[in-house]
């Protein structure tokens, strides 16, 4: 039986690397759109705690039981902090075509960590957009962040540099492959864990399918979407993206 693995994929992100990177924009178009902030595709709900500990009112979701349950758990321990800065925090276990289900009126919504790839079922990622859509008020904010998928999609990499990590009982080590087909990218994850201070290694493998989220058609789905006044980043800082050299396609965009 495979272990829940969203311990495992916490345990290699570097969070205070990656928040300090991140957060300054997020904060700023958290603060300039307004109090209610929607993480859609929360996973382990790093943006989230970060998010609500700068004051917000926070509602993640994401579609896997027992990364929400992490999450909980990740809430639950920055409870105090939270308050402190009076802010507020909740998870909830929902697909994003089902967001309207929310029923909200959000301010901004930040979908990050390259979650709309994955999305990759025909008419899924519409669906997603819309549904998030739905949930902005009227000059709302959407932000999300993918990878660039005009580049990657030339490159055609198919290895990627080892991540190392632990909890706090096992060391961890993930290898990421990828193969290429006619219209989508199957991206596998191979965990490799093993209990300190020296277990035997077990592997656990996930594959995900992902479709190749080139600026165009993520362009021509958020307006379908009912977004726009559209601005494209290749990094947090803002520099202008360009798809022959940025990592990232960062798009954020309002409800119209």
């Amino acid at each position: 039986m495979q272990p829940d693995l969203a311990p495992y994929y916490d345990a290699v992100i570097n969070w205070k690397k990656r928040l300090a990177r991140e957060m300054p924009l997020l904060e700023e178009l958290a603060r300039a759109a307004g109090g209610k902030i929607l993480v859609p595709a929360c996973g382990t709900g790093g943006h989230v705690v970060a998010i609500a500990q700068r004051g917000f009112e926070v509602l993640g979701f994401d579609a896997d039981a027992g990364t929400m349950e992490f999450t909980r758990r990740r809430i639950d321990s920055a409870a105090s902090a939270i308050a402190a800065a009076g802010g507020k925090a909740e998870v909830r276990l929902l697909a994003m075509e089902n967001a309207a289900d929310l029923h909200a009126e959000i301010d901004a919504a930040f979908c990050l960590g390259n979650a709309l790839p994955g999305l990759s079922a025909e008419g899924q990622l519409l669906a997603a957009l819309r549904c998030v859509a739905s949930t902005l008020r009227q000059g709302g904010v959407f932000l999300t962040q993918n990878l660039n998928y005009d580049l990657r999609w030339q490159q055609r990499a198919s290895e990627f540099p080892l991540l190392a990590g632990q909890t706090p009982r096992e060391e961890i080590l993930l290898a990421k492959f990828a193969d290429y087909h006619a219209d989508h990218i199957n991206f596998h994850a191979v965990f490799l864990a093993r209990e300190k201070p020296a277990g035997k290694w077990q592997a656990h493998a996930r594959t995900s399918r992902q479709i190749p989220l080139f600026q165009k058609l993520l362009t021509d789905l958020a307006a379908q979407a009912g977004l726009g006044e559209f601005s494209f980043w290749g990094d947090y800082a803002r520099s202008p993206f360009d798809p022959e050299k940025s990592h990232d396609l960062i798009l954020a965009a309002r409800k119209l």
